[in-house]
């Protein structure tokens, strides 16, 4: 793996982790702990990250990397619409991404959305996830009938972005077809990495060793939880594995071998990224196209994936077998109109938004529209905006803290919970006056070190290095025998019918007690987490007071959680 795939993923996992260690890097990229440290080393001079004790860390917003050759990150965005004729934009939805999206659209510069929508989008290309993802569930139900014996205890690994959302909500929908008996449903969200869902399904499968269906959003979902299973020792006869994406040679090898039995919705990023291209090419001369064009897709088993792909004799890679793929039903009316201008004159440039490189699914849409853009003459431009998305999440966690501490007073007895947003809370509480903070944090506790008109208080337990965290009975009874002001807890799940919900068990009952032990509770979430469940419940949601997060909430469920007499409260945008 060449350098610049290896840094991807380290974005990636900075991205949606906030930390990376040496070890997930070996992992993932498949390379040494000295190739992994190097990689460190390199992108710490570069500014793109901090180096810790054995891996890495978000490197601050406002340090250097904003300024890569003496100009600023946004301002090269801006300057992308004076070069290009057609915008390209995969599910980025960042604050630099929009306002690209914004002034392209001042500037007339059509944008074609790839997934997910964007506001002032001609149109958006991909597969219709629900409906795909209701006809996996109706498979899924019919093959649980006659090898389960109807009975279906499915984990889905999810992610909590629409079009994923939108599979697994269809996913269950076709799962109806068994009775309610019959069917357990366990979501968890694996992030979209092979290595975090590897993670949390083997804390799914050590509470739940009768799972008999993995269901992931995407390949790497899947085959992370595959990973789990596998090292769990579990019987791989008595499992299905449902891969949402089919994107890459590491699914159709594991389709192909049919061990344990899967069934993939093969979604083709070949014909998803030569439609994006198509659609630009139309916009350029001002066609119009309906709001969603949607690209084929297919319910391939062992038995029908050589309908659609064969290994390359020389190579060994899987290739697409075009004409039966284009023209599946699967399709939208649009999708076949899409080269209606292939006779008059192409864009000059088309530019490509992409993030998440570590996965399959983009690799191979961005090589797509790379080779069929020289095909038809056109320059491609790529922009990878996976730096902004990690430094975007750590800005909303910065957020949320400082705008926590508005609601602490001088005098105030206060619990800080486990996590990398409470840490930013005990960063802003620094000057704060008489106050007794009193955590189970090892982060907290080193941003408090120094102030001395803070009391800190830390916990029993046993130290957690991964989580930077103190768990056990020792943690939990100091929190039992406290009456407090306020507690802030964070969680990696809201919902109003499952409550506030976590990965990690062994944090679970020490939160349990700090929220017992508050009278006023307010929780700590990005939008990221609202609306998802994780694996482990908490406490229902009625024991919240006051829940901080950021704008991107879904406007649904603010409307529902205020109902639940929970003050929502979006958090203020620190200066940076």
């Amino acid at each position: 793996m060449i350098p610049s795939q290896r840094d991807s993923i380290i974005t990636q996992l900075l991205a949606h982790k906030g930390v990376v260690t040496v070890a997930e890097i070996c992992t993932q990229c498949n390379c040494s702990p000295e190739t992994a440290r190097r990689d460190l080393r390199r992108l710490e001079k570069e500014g793109e990250l901090i180096r810790t004790h054995g891996g890495a860390k978000i490197a601050e917003p406002n340090q250097s990397q904003w300024q890569p050759n003496g100009a600023s990150l946004l301002e090269a965005r801006i300057a992308l619409t004076e070069r290009v004729d057609a915008l390209v934009v995969t599910p980025s939805h960042t604050r630099a991404t929009d306002l690209l999206v914004d002034r392209c659209r001042i500037a007339g510069v059509p944008v074609i959305a790839e997934a997910i929508n964007y506001a002032g989008a001609r149109t958006v290309v991909g597969t219709d996830n629900y409906r795909a993802g209701f006809e996996a569930g109706q498979w899924v139900a019919d093959y649980a009938r006659q090898h389960f014996g109807g009975k279906a205890i499915v984990l889905d690994v999810t992610y909590p972005q629409a079009n994923t959302k939108a599979r697994s909500r269809g996913f269950a929908e076709g799962l109806r077809e068994l009775s309610t008996e019959q069917v357990k449903l366990l979501h968890v969200n694996g992030q979209g990495l092979r290595e975090s869902a590897r993670q949390i399904a083997a804390d799914a499968m050590a509470v739940h060793p009768d799972i008999n269906v993995i269901f992931g959003v995407n390949d790497d979902s899947a085959l992370g939880a595959l990973d789990a299973y596998r090292a769990a020792g579990l019987d791989e006869e008595q499992l299905l594995v449902v891969c949402f994406g089919l994107e890459g040679d590491a699914a159709r090898d594991i389709l192909d071998s049919a061990i344990p039995y899967t069934v993939s919705v093969a979604m083709f990023p070949e014909l998803v990224g030569r439609a994006c291209v198509d659609a630009a090419v139309c916009t350029y001369h001002g066609c119009t196209l309906v709001g969603q064009i949607a690209t084929p897709y297919a319910i391939v088993t062992p038995e029908t994936l050589h309908d659609f792909y064969e290994r390359d004799a020389h190579t060994g890679a899987w290739e697409i077998n075009l004409p039966r793929a284009e023209r599946l039903p699967t399709a939208s009316a649009g999708f076949t109109l899409l080269r209606q201008c292939h006779n008059r004159s192409k864009p000059r440039r088309i530019g490509y938004v992409g993030v998440f490189g570590a996965h399959e699914w983009y690799q191979n849409l961005q090589a797509t529209m790379q080779h069929y853009s020289r095909d038809l003459g056109i320059s491609l431009e790529i922009i990878d905006v996976s730096q902004d998305v990690a430094r975007e999440i750590d800005a909303f966690k910065q957020d949320i803290g400082f705008t926590a501490t508005r609601f602490v007073n001088d005098g105030d007895t206060i619990i800080l919970d486990a996590g990398y947003t409470t840490a930013y809370v005990a960063r802003a509480l620094r000057g704060k006056q008489s106050l007794t903070v009193i955590t189970s944090s090892l982060l907290a506790l080193a941003e408090l070190e120094d102030e001395l008109n803070i009391n800190v208080v830390v916990s029993g337990g046993e130290v957690q290095w991964k989580i930077h965290s103190l768990t056990g009975p020792g943690a939990e009874a100091t929190f039992l025998e406290l009456r407090v002001d306020k507690a802030f807890v964070s969680v990696t799940g809201l919902t109003e019918s499952f409550g506030l919900s976590g990965t990690n068990i062994p944090e679970t009952t020490v939160k349990q007690a700090m929220i017992k032990a508050a009278r006023e509770v307010f929780v700590l979430a990005d939008s990221t987490k609202i609306g998802m469940e994780s694996l482990v419940k908490i406490a229902p949601i009625d024991v919240v007071d006051r829940l901080i997060t950021d704008a991107g909430i879904n406007p649904h469920d603010h409307l529902a959680l205020t109902q639940q007499d929970i003050e929502v409260i979006i958090a203020e945008q620190k200066a940076r």
